[in-house]
């Protein structure tokens, strides 16, 4: 496929189902800012090809909810710094699901609703008219606007919340709502559907379990019971390294950026804690001892080595996910896992539609 073609023309052109749109990332596919490192021992594309009429009525159901969030996330106005950057990647991520999800559905001869028209966006100034608040009138910078110098209360109009707070407040309420594609109700709902389309299911849940926590609302996981045996001792590969370059990075950094690595690095040695036991006799003994990482010498290697580590991880846990079909446990463990190293490795690697997953020749 020619380089000039994006990865979301793509998507557009070529109308296959899950197999043929998405696949775990293969071993020889360079990371980018949209693509995940791969993982260890990730296969080519799944083989097999989905059934054209499997799933149908829970897909259309992610795509009517993929659509409802991606709509909300595109009203809400005034973010800044961190939450304007994450809104940016989750907006592109939930487009995105809703382009392949469609084209998923196109492929399997199921007719897809025409998205609703909905009124344009309101724009800041608008919406604090609309609300009645005492935030009427003021501007992007938090300048009084015309609205408070007509009414001459100054003091009413700058007590409010601004704008950047009440975007903030939003997107704590869209992270909300995203935990409710990771209850334990949703979870189970997957364990109905077949091994064509789980991984992508998994994957988008993931990616919602991951959105919720950054925005602030932190998910209600039960215990981490699955996968188990071989399929938790394949992860180790990645969670093992992963622990040890975070390590290493800690070591070497210092102030606010070792802070940044302990952070990761605790989660990492509970999650692979839990995984090895998971794994129970079928776990590998770990290494003793890894190559030092290179290019920790200055914070910019530091950042790009992090970036590696973390992108290695949900590849390798997709790579396993179209085996779980009907196995409620390991289904509800991998999106966890999933939306786990996702958030983790939000400061290094962006959100994305269908973490641990990528367009073939894209």
């Amino acid at each position: 496929m020619s380089a000039a073609i994006t990865r979301r023309a793509a998507l557009a052109a070529i109308g296959l189902g899950v197999c043929g749109a998405l696949a775990a990332c293969e071993g020889d596919t360079a990371p980018s800012d949209r693509t995940a490192q791969p993982g260890p021992n990730q296969p080519d594309d799944p083989t097999g090809a989905p059934s054209r009429a499997a799933d149908s009525e829970i897909l259309l159901a992610a795509l009517d909810r993929a659509g409802e969030l991606a709509q909300r996330c595109r009203e809400i106005t005034g973010a800044t710094d961190w939450r304007a950057t994450l809104q940016e990647q989750v907006q592109t991520a939930l487009d995105e699901q809703v382009t392949v999800l469609a084209n998923v559905l196109r492929a399997g001869n199921v007719e897809v609703p025409q998205p609703s028209t909905s009124a344009p966006a309101p724009s800041p100034d608008d919406a604090a008219a609309s609300s009645g608040g005492p935030g009427d009138g003021a501007t992007a910078s938090g300048s009084p606007g015309d609205t408070a110098a007509s009414t001459g209360d100054a003091a009413d109009q700058t007590s409010g919340p601004s704008q950047a707070e009440l975007a903030a407040a939003a997107l704590r309420d869209l992270g909300q709502s995203c935990l409710e594609d990771v209850s334990a109700t949703s979870l189970d709902s997957l364990s109905t559907v077949t091994a064509a389309n789980l991984p992508m299911l998994i994957s988008i849940a993931g990616q919602r379990g991951a959105t919720a926590h950054l925005f602030g609302q932190v998910p209600r996981w039960g215990d981490l019971t699955g996968p188990t045996d071989a399929a938790a001792n394949s992860l180790l590969a990645a969670y093992r390294p992963a622990v040890y370059g975070f390590e290493v990075l800690a070591a070497r950094a210092s102030g606010e950026e070792r802070t940044a690595y302990e952070a990761v690095l605790d989660p990492l040695r509970t999650a692979t804690r839990q995984i090895t036991q998971l794994a129970g006799k079928a776990a590998a003994p770990a290494p003793l001892g890894y190559g030092l990482p290179t290019g920790t010498g200055d914070e910019d290697g530091r950042k790009r080595l992090a970036g590696e580590l973390l992108a290695a991880i949900p590849p390798a846990i997709m790579g396993q996910t179209r085996a779980f079909a009907g196995d409620g446990a390991s289904i509800a463990g991998s999106v966890r896992l999933l939306a786990d190293a996702v958030r983790l490795a939000q400061p290094w690697n962006p959100v994305t539609g269908f973490p641990g997953m990528r367009v073939p020749g894209a």
